[in-house]
C-alpha cells in the first residue's frame, strides 16, 4: 500500500501511575531515522520503543515527544530517598562546620542543587509503566499510519493522472514514428540526389545509409520498454507491498532514460515535443515520490 512519509499522531493515556502524553510527527527522509524526547525516568525503554516504531514505519524521519505526569501516589517513587536525603544533609552540615561555616547554610535548596549525588530510585511497577507507554505508542502510531495512508492515496491519484498523460503522449509517438521515419528517408534521398547523378548509384548508397539509419533511429524498443516501465510502476503504486518508494524511484529513472533516448534517436520535432511533455510529467512525479514511504 502506498503511504506518504508525512504523518502525525497523538495519544493521552492515563493509569494509576499517572498520565502519559505522546506526539509523533513524521516527514520524508531517504532512510528511517528515529529521534525521541524521553523523560530520564523512562529512558531505559528507548530501545524497546524504537523496535515497536520500526514495525509500523519503514522510512522517514520520525520524532517522538513523551511527557509523563506522575500520579500523586506514584510521585514518591521518583523522589530522592528520604533517609538518604537526611544523611546527605547531616554530612554537609558536618563538613561546613569543619570548614568554619554555619550549618544553617545547608538548606533544602542547597541540598537539591547537589541532586547529582542522589542515587536514582528504581521504578516500583515497571510492567505497569511499560503498559502505559506502549498503549500510548500504539494509539499514536495508529494515528500516524492512518494519516500516511490518506496522504498516500492523494499522491497516488495525482501520479495516476500524470501517468495517463504520459501514456497519451506515448500513443501519439507510436503513431508518429512511421511517418517520421519516412520523412527522414526522403530527406536522405533528396540529399543524395544532389550528390550523385546516376540513379543506381543513389539506390546503392541509400541502402547502405538506410541500414545505418535503422539502427540509429528506430525507437520501437525504447517505446516498448517505456510502456513496460509505466505498467510496472502502476502495479507497484497500487499494490499492497510496504515501502515501495525506492522501487518507484528506480523505475522512474528508467522511464526518464528511455524518454531521453527516444527524443535523441527520433530526429522529429513533433516526437521531441511529446518527449518534453513526458519528461515534464516524470519530473512532477519525481517530486511526489520524495514523500512516498
Amino acid at each position: 500500500m502506498t503511504k506518504s512519509m508525512t504523518g502525525f499522531g497523538r495519544a493521552d493515556v492515563s493509569s494509576n501511575l499517572g498520565k502519559l502524553s505522546l506526539e509523533i510527527s513524521t516527514v520524508n527522509k531517504r532512510f528511517l531515522e528515529i529521534n525521541m524526547y524521553l523523560p530520564k525516568s523512562l529512558s531505559f525503554l528507548e530501545n524497546d520503543i524504537k523496535k515497536k516504531v520500526e514495525k509500523s514505519l519503514f522510512r522517514g524521519q520520525i520524532l517522538l515527544k513523551f511527557e509523563f505526569f506522575s500520579g500523586e501516589k506514584n510521585v514518591i517513587s521518583f523522589l530522592p530517598n528520604i533517609s538518604h536525603l537526611k544523611s546527605l544533609k547531616k554530612s554537609w552540615e558536618k563538613l561546613s562546620m569543619n570548614l568554619g561555616y554555619s550549618k544553617d547554610d545547608i538548606t533544602l535548596d542547597f541540598i537539591l542543587e547537589k541532586a547529582k549525588y542522589f542515587p536514582e530510585e528504581k521504578i516500583k511497577d515497571v510492567e505497569a509503566l511499560k503498559k502505559l507507554i506502549f498503549d500510548s505508542l500504539t494509539k499514536a502510531l495508529n494515528g500516524v499510519v492512518e494519516m500516511r495512508i490518506r496522504e498516500g492515496k492523494a499522491i497516488v491519484l495525482d501520479i495516476e493522472k500524470r501517468l495517463n498523460k504520459i501514456k497519451k503522449e506515448l500513443t501519439y509517438i507510436r503513431k508518429k514514428a512511421p511517418s517520421a521515419k519516412k520523412r527522414y528517408e526522403q530527406k536522405l534521398k533528396d540529399k543524395f540526389l544532389t550528390l550523385f547523378k546516376e540513379m543506381q548509384e543513389i539506390e546503392d548508397r541509400l541502402l547502405k545509409e538506410a541500414a545505418i539509419f535503422a539502427d540509429k533511429v528506430d525507437i520501437a524498443e525504447e517505446m516498448t520498454r517505456l510502456d513496460s516501465h509505466l505498467k510496472q510502476f502502476l502495479v507497484f503504486l497500487k499494490g499492497k507491498k510496504e515501502a515501495i518508494g525506492r522501487k518507484l524511484d528506480f523505475l522512474l529513472q528508467e522511464c526518464l532514460r528511455e524518454t531521453n533516448t527516444i527524443a535523441s534517436k527520433a530526429s522529429d520535432a513533433d516526437i521531441s515535443r511529446s518527449c518534453v511533455e513526458i519528461k515534464d510529467e516524470l519530473e512532477k512525479i519525481k517530486e511526489q515520490l520524495q514523500n512516498i514511504e
